[in-house]
């Protein structure tokens, strides 16, 4: 029997995938769990999941198309040898991430609530694509990679080499989770907001899609026009009339909310139906996280807390001495001089990163705190793997000193944050399931790359990857 050991496989609650015909549905916490492909031939083969909170799953297909990706990763294996089966397992702990997006690209789906699907059809925008032939693309900005190189070409060689990034339906370590526009929030609750039932009726006003995107067309301005390209699919088009007309419903009811103002511009809240004091609300909160891109540095399923790090706004590039305090030591350190214990520790700090530091605002909690230490040095003495196999590390700030001071490293190799996101009681969760934010499983290369003066934004960049 031929095994694959998969080590540190968490795919996410209700995350149902499909490869070959096999539906293998993944259960939460299969940390330190096993998949094992119990028997394979030309014809048929079963899996078996194993959680440490559920009893095995099996299912079996009798389909015999499209197996590249196990059929490889069975190949890299010999046959079992009862005497010995350790040499038959094949290692996945240090980039199953990697193996994961290895399977999706070969057929593997993700058919979760919340994707924009073609409507009453049942299927993620993502099978659709899969099955119409279409693939994520490799490369979004060639002017961003060049950016890359000149900051980190050994970051950039990896990126160039095998970036990846895709929906899954839960966050986890090590992942991203990215702010959703609101057109999209309130489309993926159409069934649940009051303005989302406005949103539906206001879809199936006109019986022709067709038509009803022809009108679009017809109706837009003619710069606008000049810049659409109808080379899309039907499905695509679809999509961008949904898109629309969302952003249509909602600039009408901010417009009608912006008209109860008095002369000196106050609204008086009580005068708000509760539609449009919902809707208000969203969109400021909205607002406050516009096109986020955040790392989860923590997601505990057990104490139901997660910890992310928004990556994608830049506080300063220069280190000033205020600056260096507020990293080093945190907001409360004031006004104060440092003392003479600190000295050494300060002036080899400031020799380091005073030509350049990449600093960015991490979130609104924990501003006060010192800045946490983002990198993807594996040996850096001090540092921790925010997940195992992620190659994302925090920590490590005086090692990582001794380096840039001694030539091993450069400065632009790390990247400060200072304050997070904070959740609590499953409130990451929460806004993952209310379509406020849509978890990615990305290469590292996502997370840890500057984000200085991108041509092209990460927000953009980390969607279009995800297709």
């Amino acid at each position: 029997m031929t095994i694959i050991k998969m080590t540190y496989l968490a795919i996410g609650i209700q995350h149902v995938c499909m490869l070959v015909g096999v539906t293998v549905a993944f259960q939460p916490n299969l940390i330190r769990s096993g998949v094992k492909i119990a028997t394979i031939s030309d014809h048929k083969f079963t899996t078996i999941n194993r959680s440490t909170r559920s009893s095995a799953m099996c299912t079996e297909s009798s389909h015999t198309s499209r197996n590249i990706a196990l059929q490889m990763a069975l190949d890299a294996s010999e046959e079992d040898d009862d005497d010995d089966d350790d040499d038959e397992y094949l290692e996945l702990e240090e980039d199953w991430r990697s193996f994961r997006s290895t399977l999706v690209n070969s057929g593997l789906s993700s058919e979760t609530e919340g994707y924009i699907d073609e409507e009453g059809s049942g299927k993620s925008a993502e099978t659709a694509d899969k099955q119409k032939g279409l693939e994520r693309p490799k490369s979004v900005s060639k002017a961003n990679e060049e950016l890359l190189k000149s900051q980190n070409p050994n970051l950039a060689k990896e990126y160039v080499d095998g970036v990846w990034s895709y929906p899954i339906p839960t966050a986890e370590a090590g992942g991203l989770v990215v702010r959703l526009p609101l057109e999209v929030e309130i489309y993926r609750n159409k069934d649940k907001l009051q303005i989302g039932k406005e949103l539906d009726e206001r879809l199936e006003s006109n019986d022709s899609p067709n038509s009803d995107f022809s009108s679009f067309v017809s109706g837009s301005e003619e710069n606008d026009r000049n810049e659409l390209d109808l080379s899309f699919s039907p499905s695509s088009a679809q999509l961008i009339l949904w898109y629309k007309k969302t952003q249509k419903l909602i600039e009408d009811e901010i417009a009608t909310i912006a008209n109860l103002a008095d002369e000196s511009g106050q609204i008086n809240p009580r005068e708000l139906e509760p539609k449009a004091e919902k809707l208000l609300s969203m969109y400021l909160d909205n607002q406050m996280a516009w096109q986020e891109v955040c790392l989860v540095v923590k997601n505990d399923e057990s104490s139901k807390k997660a910890t992310t790090i928004v990556i994608n706004r830049p506080m300063a590039f220069r280190l000033s001495e205020n600056l260096g305090k507020l990293l080093l030591y945190g907001a409360y350190i004031g006004d104060r001089k440092i003392k003479i214990s600190e000295q050494n520790e300060w002036s080899k700090f400031l020799r380091a990163f005073e030509e350049s530091c990449a600093v960015y605002v991490g979130g609104p909690d924990k501003m006060e705190d010192p800045a946490v230490l983002i990198h993807g040095i594996a040996d850096l003495p001090g540092a921790s793997e925010l997940s195992p196999g992620t190659g994302i590390y925090q920590g490590g700030l005086p090692a990582a000193v001794q380096g840039i001071l001694h030539g091993k490293y450069k400065p632009l190799d790390f990247r400060f944050f200072v304050g997070c996101h904070e959740y609590e009681d499953g409130q990451l969760n929460a806004a993952v399931y209310t379509n406020k934010y849509q978890p990615i499983a990305c290469a590292r290369t996502l997370a840890l790359k500057q984000c200085i003066q991108l041509p092209k934004p990460l927000w953009h960049e980390v969607m279009e990857l995800s297709g």
